[in-house]
């Protein structure tokens, strides 16, 4: 399972991997990935991806925000609001802002399950 979260933080890369260091207690190296930076790290429950919004390779690849991609292990008995509870509550913490998120993958049968700040 995966949650993409799109953030609105207008910050430098940097800035933003350092907030994300202090609000989920997580060592997040970064390096060029195919002109993106990417900062990676992870836990005992999920691992964390940070991707970059600015493409160093073309301008018209740059993304308009930073992508945020929690990792978690397939299961049967997978907690959806328990980890929901849990991402916001460190983003609101860490005073992070951000959009939405979108679980993945989802039924394709059925309406895909999104997060928001407010919800």
């Amino acid at each position: 399972m995966i949650l993409s979260i799109i953030l609105l933080e207008d910050i430098s890369f940097e800035e933003l991997v350092t907030k994300l260091e202090m609000a989920f207690h997580i060592d997040l190296p970064y390096e060029n990935k195919k002109g993106r930076l990417v900062a990676e790290g992870a836990n005992d429950i999920y691992s964390i991806e940070l991707i970059d919004r600015v493409d160093e390779l073309s301008e018209s690849l740059c993304d308009e925000y930073f992508v945020l991609d929690l990792s978690f292990d397939d299961n049967e008995c997978f907690d959806y609001d328990k980890y929901e509870f849990d991402i916001k509550a460190k983003l609101k913490n860490g005073d992070i802002k951000w959009r939405d998120g979108i679980w993945a993958p989802w039924d394709p049968d059925g309406e895909a399950r999104s997060i928001y700040p407010d919800k």
